[in-house]
């Protein structure tokens, strides 16, 4: 029964994946849409074909499906969330969700026929919103910082910005790395495009209302920067081509470092960040401001 059960699911698999060639494509979800949807039926999710999971050479690994076959099981017996993080979707045309993360428990719902599913809806960055940003910006300059270790404290001794006021705090629960705020400014004085990156899947219009909340602007806004890398339809070379283009000079902030690219001469300067503390951001500053024309 168990093997029957198997060879369903991979032809369901296949058969959507089929169905939906050359017609989804990813729409934007409004910020209401994205805080009702909750939950949803498996079966209006569709499986993602540039993961691993839907690879003729990887496929979806039954032995992990198994498992949270019985985890649900139990789960449901004793009346508790069938999942401990929800699955991360994104809307899609001609219908229902495309599945960023969570397929294998995807494939347990629906060997189990569970009726609804939790679910994160988010607005995910694509090649034609990166193009959009590039084709209004007048910059030749931009800063690379990431938001998971630059942006954002990763520990509770990091020196942060002051909490968010209630109720505001309450829904933005991440800490602002002391004195972001005020690089950014500089960097938009000198006359950088700032761009954020992050691996997670934070929808973008949350991160932007965050930053906002932080009187922080960032000119683009890239989410699941590795999945971008990843794509089959060569995302990262088309990006990359385009910010080339865009830019003359990229700076890369990092914690502990400041790197400086040049696109046209191929070369680069690296400034070490040696302050820490609530004097790192004034140290950042002072490397940008610092680097001389060439």
């Amino acid at each position: 029964m168990a093997d029957t059960q198997l060879f369903r699911f991979d032809e369901y698999l296949q058969q959507d994946l089929e169905q939906t060639a050359g017609l989804r494509y990813p729409v934007k979800a409004g910020w209401l849409e994205q805080l009702l949807t909750r939950k949803v039926s498996p079966w209006k999710l569709h499986a993602n074909a540039t993961d691993l999971f839907c690879s003729p050479s990887v496929g979806p690994n039954h032995g992990i499906i198994q498992k949270y076959i019985q985890g649900i099981t139990h789960n449901m017996k004793f009346g508790v969330p069938i999942f401990a993080e929800p699955l991360i979707i994104e809307k899609m045309r001609p219908n229902g969700y495309l599945l960023l993360n969570g397929h294998h428990r995807w494939a347990a719902a629906l060997r189990l026929n569970v009726k609804k599913v939790p679910v994160q809806l988010v607005n995910m960055t694509h090649v034609p919103d990166i193009a959009k940003v590039l084709e209004k910006s007048t910059a030749d300059r931009r800063a690379s910082i990431n938001l998971d270790d630059v942006v954002f404290c990763t520990g509770d001794a990091e020196p942060a910005e002051k909490m968010l006021p209630f109720p505001a705090r309450r829904f933005f629960k991440e800490r602002i790395r002391l004195g972001i705020p005020a690089l950014f400014h500089a960097l938009h004085e000198q006359g950088y495009d700032v761009w954020v990156y992050t691996a997670g899947y934070a929808s973008t219009d949350y991160i932007s209302r965050l930053l906002k909340r932080y009187h922080i602007h960032a000119d683009g806004i890239v989410n699941g920067a590795n999945r971008l890398k990843d794509e089959k339809d060569a995302a990262a070379p088309k990006v990359r081509e385009m910010m080339e283009k865009k830019y003359r000079v990229t700076l890369h902030i990092d914690t502990d470092s400041v790197v400086r690219i040049h696109t046209d001469q191929r070369d680069f300067e690296q400034e070490m960040i040696e302050a820490g503390g609530d004097k790192w951001s004034a140290r950042v500053i002072s490397i940008v401001r610092g680097f001389k024309e060439k």
